[in-house]
């Protein structure tokens, strides 16, 4: 069948952030046979690399930065600009301006600048703004490799928040043989990610590992001490540590896009095929992007993991080079893994908290569950729609083959909600051509 393509097949397509979501659209614009400049833009000197890396193999010296490039398949020639960070758009004269004063003009674009602009909490902000050292956030390769120099002096590091990349860092400090101590706002650790279920069986084996738990608490102050930092939560009690390191989430990249009048709430907002509200010729994938995903329901939402971002790269692209109307929606279907104190953890689609929950025990009877292998469903309207597994990979990869190949139920999609710019005011630079 001959594939249509859009004008952009002759002219430039930029992307903007250079992680999986990026790297996957190159990919896949050179795969359907886009034969154009396509122009990636990287706010960091190193080139894409595995950003999840950052929470495991950097920090335990299994890795060097060397070992973490993100490699790029069958895409043909493109155009690297590493070092530019984006900080303003033009989508009527269709032009990003980077912060090295160049200016980008494109047909297509791909936003896909991911999260972490803001990745400092206000305390840590503080802390590091007066040159004090060894408070740290984990979001880049420079983040993880200045973490790894900071452990190997460390004997006590106390991480705030209790996320997926949280407890990463701990098995990390805790496979150095360092003492670690968890502060988290939630009652189990990775219960957004988990839900409450699993993340009470996995917190019962994190806590068995050593690590001092400080659950249902948040950092109210941080003080500086003679050596290393005074944590104060906020029921008065006190933890002390070398180091600090915050892990408590990232918000999406978007303030470059602030004078564009595109939805920015909590992501940019797109439709079901990933094309920005208001912005013509735009789509946006990765973790930057909120879009219905017709797979789980209608309302915009966010997909956070690695494997989503792949996927929602490839479908940004094939979305830009689509004939006007005939985008299909991109549907995700979200999944993850972790290795950490000993657990395998794999997750399959989304975890609502209204679901009705099926717990299976490999070995019932057993006090470890998590050690001793579960899994868990998530069911609505009598579907499948989640599926988490601690030390049950045979189980978890059977029936979640059966998951991905189910298609997605059909659903009305949404209405759109803005109509492409008209006006936007500019100031900028000469253009790179």
């Amino acid at each position: 069948m001959k594939r249509r393509f859009s004008r952009f097949s002759r002219d430039r397509i930029v992307i903007v952030g250079a992680g999986r979501a990026g790297v996957a659209a190159a990919e896949e614009l050179r795969r359907l046979g886009f034969t154009g400049e396509v122009a990636l833009l990287c706010d960091e000197r190193d080139g894409p690399y595995d950003r999840p890396s950052c929470s495991k193999g950097l920090l335990t010296g299994h890795k060097r930065p060397q070992d973490v490039g993100l490699p790029v398949h069958d895409a043909g020639d493109l155009s690297w600009y590493l070092g530019r960070r984006a900080i303003d758009l033009d989508p009527v004269g269709r032009e990003v301006f980077t912060d090295t004063g160049e200016t980008f003009a494109y047909d297509g674009l791909v936003i896909a600048t991911g999260a972490g602009a803001d990745r400092f909490p206000p305390w840590a902000r503080d802390a590091t703004a007066a040159g004090e050292p060894g408070v740290h956030a984990l979001h880049s390769l420079a983040d993880a490799w200045a973490l790894r120099r900071a452990l190997r002096d460390a004997h006590r590091v106390v991480v705030v928040g209790g996320g997926i990349t949280g407890s990463e860092v701990a098995c990390a400090v805790r496979s150095l043989a360092r003492e670690c101590v968890i502060v988290h706002s939630g009652r189990a650790l990775m219960g957004r990610a988990l839900g409450e279920v699993v993340g009470g069986f996995v917190t019962d084996a994190v806590a068995e590992e050593g690590v001092d738990l400080r659950l249902g608490r948040r950092l109210r102050a941080l003080h500086r001490v003679r050596r290393g930092w005074l944590v104060e939560l906020d029921d008065g009690d006190t933890v002390t540590g070398d180091l600090v390191v915050a892990t408590t989430g990232a918000k999406p990249d978007t303030d470059w896009l602030a004078d564009t009048g595109a939805d920015l709430t909590q992501g940019v907002l797109c439709d079901e095929a990933l094309r920005v509200e208001g912005l013509d010729g735009v789509v946006a994938a990765g973790s930057v992007a909120r879009w219905p995903n017709l797979r789980y329901g209608t309302r915009p939402r966010r997909s956070e993991h690695w494997i989503g971002a792949l996927e929602q790269g490839r479908g940004a692209a094939r979305t830009l080079l689509a004939a006007d109307g005939e985008a299909a929606p991109v549907t995700v279907t979200p999944r993850f893994w972790s290795d950490q104190h000993g657990l395998r953890i794999q997750v399959c689609g989304e975890v609502p908290d209204d679901g009705e929950v099926t717990i299976t025990e490999l070995r019932r009877g057993r006090r470890d569950v998590a050690r001793a292998g579960v899994v868990v469903g998530y069911h609505r309207d009598d579907r499948l729609v989640g599926l988490v597994a601690v030390n049950a990979a045979h189980a978890f990869t059977s029936i979640a083959r059966g998951m991905l190949a189910t298609p997605p139920p059909v659903l009305e999609r949404p209405v759109p909600l803005h109509q492409p710019a008209t006006s936007h005011r500019r100031h900028h630079l000469a253009a790179v051509s």
